[in-house]
């Protein structure tokens, strides 16, 4: 009966050893995005943050405040961001940076060719008519460059 209580209580110290039980635990400050699941961790368990606030056309590092911590950062399509380390012996802050990475494609909608488009005449039968004070091509009653009426309503 000793044998068996005195084993088991090793097992316990064992699995509480395993766990960070009744060790120091220290804290994981996260804010702007992150999920923690846990606030505090004792030191050498592995901790796992997610970020899920994504954005297109965004670009995030994540960064840890501790020098001495190393992050690794991979992502998963349901948690999003996974970043992961041991907890060291002293709290921990983690941080990200964004960067939009957005471009500007100044060929997506290129300009008409300088002679402009072909002239339609001023009766087609389109509707679409070329006034003869601005130029600018016209489907309504009145031109929306200048204003002046459709010819042949006067």
């Amino acid at each position: 009966m000793k044998k068996r209580l005195a084993l088991f209580v090793l097992e316990v110290l064992a699995v509480m050893s395993l766990l960070g039980c009744g060790a120091q635990k220290y804290k994981v400050n996260a804010d702007g995005g992150f999920e923690l699941y846990r606030k505090s961790y004792a030191a050498g368990e592995e901790v796992k943050v997610y970020f899920k606030y994504i954005a297109t056309d965004t670009d995030y590092t994540f960064y840890c405040e501790n020098e001495d911590v190393k992050i690794k950062t991979d992502y998963d399509n349901a948690h999003g961001y996974v970043i992961t380390f041991t907890m060291p012996d002293h709290d921990v802050t983690l941080g990200v940076k964004s960067r939009n990475t957005m471009t500007i494609d100044y060929d997506a909608n290129p300009a008409p060719p300088a002679s402009g488009p072909e002239p339609v005449p001023a009766d087609n039968g389109s509707g679409i008519w070329k006034c003869p004070e601005c130029g600018k091509m016209n489907a309504m009653l009145y031109c929306a460059e200048c204003g002046r009426k459709k010819p042949g309503l006067d």
